[in-house]
């Protein structure tokens, strides 16, 4: 079982992905952008970061604060870009687009 931060601002995608990860024993916490999974203090201690991409306003600051607070943490970026935008590509150790089936991403943990 892996503690799973979610970074997401659609409620549906944390909905859905919370729901399917739990049934596969993950405990999943979702916060809405990077600001906030930083306010959380140390009170998230996560095995693993999922981050959606389109964030309203990411910025090379706030992943390099993500990156300080969760050190040799995985981070998959996930979104609904065919490929991992290069200006991504430093932040995020995989890249799965996002699709209505969960089983690539769900690979991907299993073997993280």
């Amino acid at each position: 079982m892996k503690t799973i931060l979610y970074i997401d601002h659609s409620e549906s995608y944390k909905v859905l992905l919370q729901e399917e990860l739990s049934e596969e024993g993950h405990r999943v916490i979702t916060v809405n952008n990077i600001e906030e999974a930083l306010s959380k203090k140390r009170e998230i201690q996560p095995d693993l970061i999922i981050l959606e991409l389109r964030q309203k306003i990411p910025d090379a600051k706030s992943f390099e604060k993500l990156k300080k607070r969760y050190p040799g943490i995985p981070c998959i970026g996930h979104s609904t870009y065919s490929e991992c935008p290069s200006e991504y590509k430093e932040w995020v150790d995989y890249y799965l687009p996002k699709l209505p089936q969960s089983d690539g991403l769900k690979e991907l943990i299993k073997s993280l």
